[in-house]
């Protein structure tokens, strides 16, 4: 199966309180989307750990063109694009259900040793994947976050919990878009002028033990945020807000 597309029923819970959905809720859709490609390609959670590796996403990067509405119906399409040096890039659709586009996203994968959580590049993985070279991806290969050098600035510290984590053992990459959101509210009319564009590199894990120090600054409709644990850099996102007044739907 080249490619992989599943329907899904936004709720409520996945927005905010103007009901756009929240960054982070995207960014777990797209997360879904790559595990339940990668299960039905033989490279689930499980399969992975048998050869003592794990998926961990590098980087995200998506646009939104239109918002969906809460209860609405939309449909997620994946595909991952040709492996080069143990990095899988992937990329994304999300359409209502006519087929007119909502969001377009790409990720870069790797596979870290469950051991070392270094990165490795298995042979077998990368010779498994499918040929998609016929298939044109839905957007460009995800770029590196980049800090704002101006603007109005926000900081404070965070302690993650035990529903930060996720399966791997460590807090979940998507939870960075929730903390963005905060800062944001504080910073923008968030009613009118929602999230259009965000990307996310990530440096170092985070787990419970960790006290996360957060640097957030807002330009104008740009933003970006910083994430340092014991002074090393963990995560860099960035990204923009609409720049006229949209809503859902």
């Amino acid at each position: 199966m080249k490619q992989l597309d599943t329907a899904y029923k936004i709720l409520s819970s996945d927005c905010d309180r103007y009901g756009f959905w929240k960054p982070a809720r995207i960014l777990v859709m797209l997360q879904e989307l790559a595990g339940e490609h990668s299960a039905a390609l033989g490279f689930s959670f499980a399969d992975t750990l048998k050869l003592g590796a794990v998926w961990v996403v590098t980087r995200n990067e998506f646009e939104v063109l239109r918002y969906p509405c809460i209860a609405q119906t939309v449909v997620g399409s994946t595909f991952p694009g040709r492996a080069r040096r143990g990095i899988y890039p992937r990329y994304y659709q999300i359409t209502d259900e006519q087929g007119q586009p909502l969001v377009r996203a790409s990720s870069f994968w790797v596979l870290a040793d469950v051991n070392t959580r270094q990165m490795v590049d298995l042979a077998a993985v990368s010779r498994a994947m499918p040929d998609t070279s016929d298939l044109t991806p839905y957007y460009h290969n995800p770029g590196a976050a980049e800090e704002l050098a101006q603007g109005e600035e926000q900081s404070g510290q965070w302690q993650p919990v035990y529903t930060d984590l996720d399966r791997n053992g460590h807090v979940n990459n998507t939870r960075a878009g929730d903390q963005a959101l905060c800062f944001l509210s504080r910073a923008a009319d968030l009613g009118r002028y929602p999230v259009r564009s965000l990307l996310a590199s990530y440096h170092k894990e985070l787990t419970e033990e960790d006290r996360v120090d957060m640097a957030f600054r807002f330009d104008k409709a740009a933003f970006s945020l910083r994430f340092e644990t014991a002074g090393a850099l963990a995560l860099r996102m960035s990204g923009s807000l609409f720049e006229r007044p949209v809503q859902p739907g």
